[in-house]
This record gives structure tokens, C-alpha cells and sequence, in this order.
């Protein structure tokens, strides 16, 4: 095991989360040895974050694609292949699946991922959301189980098409700005709309991480490829970040909104 990826292992504190990188890793390591497609299960932000870390260090010898079936999704699932062709001609429609929930009686969200932990297939269902009724994107090999699922709980649903579900793609927008420095509170500020004071009071509060790890110093400096999760607001990624000639910070930033 090289050095680089022991040191992510010592950055994780979360034993659950450390785990979950690790298995990662070693699935790395078998295509890289063994060759061909494999699909992980859906990785949340963070996991992602140390997903594109991990495959860095594979750079000459795997590919790697990140999909979650619609735009601005936070769930996806990693595909990694030891042949590009593989990689870049992925029929997504083969893996994932959309559906939509219309039930006479009303149903929350937190209801179905409550029936989908219960039943183990957690870490199969990608993105939930409101949009014209409910949303969902699951992995394709759980689609009888979640039917079966749905009926023995009589909820109303019909499936959905990855095309389908573009129509109800989660909305994303790209922000930009220049700033003095890339300071957490100074670039959160900007990114989710409010005042650099309050942007304060959530990293004290410990309510915000980066790629994972909760900050408590507004003044930590954020690079490119960093994500930021702010509890209650919802989330944002450092895409790029270019230094102009006054020597200010000009950013790219994508953040996810809420419907």
C-alpha cells in the first residue's frame, strides 16, 4: 500500500467512513489487476471526493466516471474500467433507473429511505427528491425487490427512463466570483447567498465540512475539487480556481439547490 493512500486512511477519523474508502481501494486494486467494468454502489459527496482522490493515483493504469442518473445529482455510482472504450461508452440505462411516486396518501421522503434501510437497499437507491410528486434513482438490479416493496406498502408508482428523467433533474448553478482570498467563510459567503457573519456562525457551530471533515476555522482555505457541506443549507464544489493578475481568486463554484 503506498504512502499517499495510507495517509488518506489517517485523515479519516470516522472508523465507518475509513472502511468505506478502504473496500474502495482494494476494488481499485482488483480491476487494476484483473481488468474490465465495475460499478460501485452509490457514493455520497464525501465518498466521491475520496473516490476521484483514489483513482489519481491509478491515473495511468484505470478510467473513471461518476454518474447519478440526472444532473446535479449528490448520490452517485463509480464506474472503473481498465479500457477507456468501456469507460466512455457506458449505457447508463443498463445500471440505473428512474421512478416516479404519485400516492393518494402522502408520503415523505424520509419514509422511504426508512423502508429502503429496512430492507437493506440503502446503498442501492441514488437521489430523492420532490418534483412533481417524488423522485427516485435506483440501481437497476433492485428494481423487482423496490416493486415488491412498493405494492406490499400500496404506493402508486411508474417507471421512469433516464431520458425521462432529465425533465426533472435536480438544478445546479454555477457561480461565479473573485475574491481576496479562499477563505471557508469568505467563499461560503458567496456561494450560498449569505452574509460572511453567518457563514461564521454555522463553522463554529460545527455544522460544516470539507470532503468530509468538520471545519471549526473560518479561515481554512479551500482548493479546487473541494466539497462543502453546510448542514441545513445544502452543499457546493470548488470547480476552479484562477489567481488574476491583482492576485485575487477567481472561482468557479457549483452549487446544488433545494426544490
Amino acid at each position: 500500500m503506498t504512502q499517499k493512500i495510507e495517509d488518506i486512511f489517517l485523515e479519516i477519523k470516522d472508523e465507518k467512513l475509513k472502511g468505506k474508502i478502504k473496500d474502495l481501494y482494494e476494488i481499485f486494486q482488483r480491476v487494476a489487476q484483473r481488468g474490465g467494468l465495475y460499478i460501485t454502489d452509490f457514493l455520497d459527496l464525501t465518498e466521491q471526493y475520496y473516490f476521484q482522490k483514489i483513482s489519481s493515483y491509478f491515473v495511468n493504469e484505470l478510467y473513471t466516471s461518476l454518474y447519478g442518473g440526472v444532473d446535479g445529482a449528490e448520490r452517485k455510482m463509480g464506474f472503473i474500467s481498465d479500457k477507456i472504450e468501456l469507460i466512455e461508452y457506458i449505457d447508463y440505462s443498463k445500471y440505473l433507473v428512474g421512478l416516479s411516486i404519485r400516492s393518494k396518501d402522502k408520503i415523505s421522503i424520509s419514509f422511504l429511505k426508512e423502508i429502503f434501510e429496512k430492507n437493506n437497499l440503502i446503498n442501492k437507491l441514488g437521489d430523492i427528491w420532490y418534483s412533481d410528486g417524488i423522485k427516485l434513482v435506483l440501481a437497476s438490479e433492485i428494481l423487482s425487490d423496490v416493486e415488491k416493496l412498493f405494492n406490499e406498502y400500496q404506493i402508486d408508482f411508474e417507471l421512469l427512463t433516464l431520458e425521462q428523467l432529465k425533465a426533472y433533474s435536480k438544478i445546479t448553478r454555477v457561480i461565479r466570483t473573485t475574491e481576496s482570498s479562499k477563505r471557508l467563510d469568505s467563499v461560503g459567503s458567496a456561494a450560498l447567498g449569505i452574509s460572511r457573519s453567518k457563514m461564521q456562525s454555522y463553522i463554529k457551530a460545527g455544522v460544516v465540512t470539507v470532503n468530509g471533515k468538520k471545519v471549526y476555522d473560518a479561515h481554512y482555505e479551500l482548493e479546487e475539487g473541494d466539497i462543502v457541506i453546510v448542514q441545513g443549507l445544502g452543499n457546493f464544489k470548488i470547480n476552479k480556481i484562477n489567481v488574476t493578475q491583482k492576485g485575487k481568486f477567481y472561482m468557479e463554484i457549483e452549487r446544488s439547490l433545494r426544490r
